[in-house]
């Protein structure tokens, strides 16, 4: 019979038989903990996982113009243009992407609270500004 320090082997019973600690836990009890702080850890560093969303941008405005998402999901949106540099912009999450002609940007976006979160253009003024909004909607 080995034994290792701060252990003892139980060798009765063949087949099954555990080594339990001096306090009495067995090793499959620390087996089991350390996984369920694992999945603990891994819950709390990774986001659920949310929709993709892909966004157009244009002199017309955005496609969608409305966005929805759940709070603490993980969304991933293609924000695209075919006419030119754009940008997307949410003051109240400080986000400010640019946008250029024909190539994908793309965005991960966890929205940690609820609310309604106006998105627009920071590159046009005036009557092209008005045109050029949407609308993040986040819920519980």
């Amino acid at each position: 019979m080995a034994a290792v320090a701060g252990t003892t082997a139980v060798t009765a019973g063949g087949a099954g038989a555990t080594a339990t600690d001096v306090t009495g836990r067995t090793r499959a009890s620390y087996v089991l903990a350390a996984g369920a702080l694992a999945s603990a850890a891994l819950s709390l560093a990774a986001p659920a996982a949310g929709p993709s969303v892909d966004v157009k941008v244009s002199r017309r405005g955005f496609a969608p113009a409305r966005i929805a998402l759940r709070r603490g999901e993980t969304a991933r949106l293609a924000l695209t243009s075919d006419d030119g540099e754009h940008c997307f912009a949410i003051d109240a999450l400080r986000i400010e992407k640019r946008v250029a002609r024909d190539r994908p940007t793309r965005l991960e976006l966890t929205p940690e609270r609820a609310g309604s979160f106006p998105f627009y253009c920071c590159l046009e003024s005036g009557k092209q500004a008005e045109l050029e909004r949407g609308e993040l909607v986040v819920s519980e």
